[in-house]
């Protein structure tokens, strides 16, 4: 690669060039006139050859600066909880290494019923955590997003006080309404009050937390025990026989 000429070198030229012009011009002699000309024209032909020469440099540089560059791809944020209040809708997204997080490295963008986080440039990579249709309107100059004990913060303000979310997008919403209507059908069916019982243990066990989850199985299987292990158990669920009557109920 040609190594570039200093920009105050091709000035010098440049100033030499004036001059000469400048000389030509109160020259009155034809040998002496031709003799500035052959110089002008040796300036002329100097400063174009640098010039070009500092153009092809930069433009391989350019180049090589681009081949070298590492793409920076972009990955979805999957590692996340929220909660709601009469007012805000809370969101906490956890990552790796996340202590290492600036501030202005978090991209927070919002409209009436969306919300976008983009975390730029973290273990060269790009975080994103997006939700196109949030389950209600929110406050776009109300609402924030912060680094804040060893998570990002995101609080939506909720458009309505004392509206209840009940899920953080209008799919989620949906889904988790047709479930409970569905229980709601199954445990009222006079017919099978059995299982009325079991959707309602199946609804807490989806809808608890890991304790939750380890009391049912506990309880479950302290109740198999008691009747000599009969009866079968839970389908679903690792470490434990299946329970009769509820199908699909997914393991911890």
């Amino acid at each position: 690669m040609a190594e570039s000429v200093s920009y105050d070198s091709i000035t010098e030229l440049k100033n030499d060039l004036k001059e000469m012009e400048k000389i030509l011009s109160t020259v009155v002699r034809s040998n002496v006139r031709k003799l500035i000309v052959q110089s002008i024209s040796t300036l002329k032909s100097e400063i174009d050859t640098l010039e070009k020469q500092n153009k092809e440099t930069s433009t391989e540089k350019s180049i090589e600066s681009k081949t070298t560059t590492k793409p920076v791809y972009t990955i979805k944020i999957t590692s996340y909880g929220w909660d709601e209040s009469s007012k805000f809708v809370k969101i906490y997204v956890t990552m790796k290494n996340i202590e290492h997080i600036q501030n202005d490295q978090l991209q927070f963008e919002t409209t009436n019923t969306s919300m976008k986080l983009t975390v730029t440039n973290h273990m060269e990579r790009n975080h994103v955590l997006h939700f196109q249709n949030l389950a209600g309107k929110i406050k776009i100059e109300e609402s924030t997003c912060k680094l804040k004990a060893g998570n990002v913060v995101i609080a939506l303000r909720k458009e309505t006080d004392g509206k209840t979310w009940g899920a953080l997008t209008e799919s989620q919403r949906k889904d988790k309404e047709a479930k409970d209507s569905k229980m709601s059908d199954s445990a009222s069916d006079p017919t099978d009050p059995s299982g009325g019982i079991m959707n309602l243990m199946k609804k807490m066990y989806d809808d608890g937390d890991d304790d939750m989850k380890r009391m049912i199985k506990k309880t479950w299987y302290e109740t198999q025990q008691k009747q000599g292990g009969a009866g079968g158990g839970m389908p679903g669920m690792p470490g434990m026989p299946g329970m009769p009557g509820m199908p699909g109920m997914p393991g911890m």
